[in-house]
């Protein structure tokens, strides 16, 4: 009698070829950021960054290049990796190869956080944050995105010897969630990001005298911003007493994204990395 093949045998070979080229990649995000300032005051010129994120299940990295904006030092690579279902985050620095931890909050931030230490008395700092739904959309990466306008306005009193200063962004929204965040962030004004105050001759010391108030009006704009043009006024006061107006503009573009096999030691502290508490700066 001739030998009978068993009809299995191919099958699992070819599950196990697919299962071990399979295993080193999976199918996750890559996005790349352009991110732009130009017109910057002072003594910086114009610069670019680049990023870089990868999205895996609940981890996430982003890999940053940048050139110095005083155009005094080489380009440095820094990247971030987030593993979210551990409420952790890593910060690595491949120039030093050295990497810190820090812990991730589990809940989305509040929407007013004015600080642990805020001085007491009323307030002598108002945020005032306007948002503008425009009505247009427009296709992009297989998806609708929506127009906002956002308008930030700050409003120093005359004890702080600040300037008035004012922000706006015109921004697009895709209308999925950003892969990238752990949690859902809202955009509702809570801090002093977003917005451009001249301080003149302030000093730290007098930075902690600020005890700010914030007035939201608009719609909250959600989804995965695709692009976002920030022009900043704001007046400045010199040590001489003369007062200048400053202008620059913040740009952020994401200029690819695509869904595609990721590998899963991206997500891993490199061999030979050390533990510190801050990449690049002695514990």
């Amino acid at each position: 009698m001739g030998t009978r093949s068993n009809p299995q045998l191919p099958i699992l070979a070819i599950s196990i070829f697919l299962f071990i080229s399979c295993a080193g990649a999976q199918t996750g995000f890559r996005i790349k950021t352009l991110s732009r300032v130009t017109g910057a005051p002072h003594v910086m010129n114009d610069s670019d960054q680049t990023s870089t994120a990868y999205v895996l299940g609940n981890n996430t990295r982003v890999e940053m290049s940048h050139d110095s904006p005083f155009g005094t030092e080489p380009s440095e690579e820094m990247v971030i990796i987030q593993h979210c279902a551990d409420h952790v985050m890593y910060a690595l620095n491949f120039k030093t190869h050295e990497y810190s931890e820090m812990p991730l909050s589990a809940q989305p931030p509040k929407e007013k956080n004015t600080g642990v230490n805020q001085p007491q008395g009323p307030p002598n700092l108002l945020i005032e944050t306007t948002v503008r739904d425009t009505g247009e959309t427009k296709p992009a990466f297989g998806h609708t995105a929506r127009h906002f306008v956002i308008t930030t306005k700050q409003t120093p009193s005359p004890e702080l010897g600040m300037e008035p200063g004012e922000t706006i962004e015109d921004a697009w929204y895709l209308d999925v969630p950003d892969p990238r965040m752990c949690t859902p962030r809202p955009h509702r004004g809570g801090g002093f990001g977003g917005g451009s105050v001249g301080i003149g001759r302030a000093g730290p010391a007098d930075f902690e005298k600020i005890r700010p108030e914030f007035k939201y009006s608009g719609p909250d704009p959600e989804g995965l911003m695709i692009s976002s043009r920030q022009s900043n006024k704001a007046i400045e006061i010199s040590r001489s007493g003369e007062r200048r107006e400053t202008q620059y503009t913040l740009s952020n573009e994401i200029v690819e994204m695509s869904e595609e096999s990721v590998d899963p030691s991206l997500f891993e502290i490199p061999s030979g990395f050390k533990k510190v508490s801050q990449p690049g700066r002695q514990n």
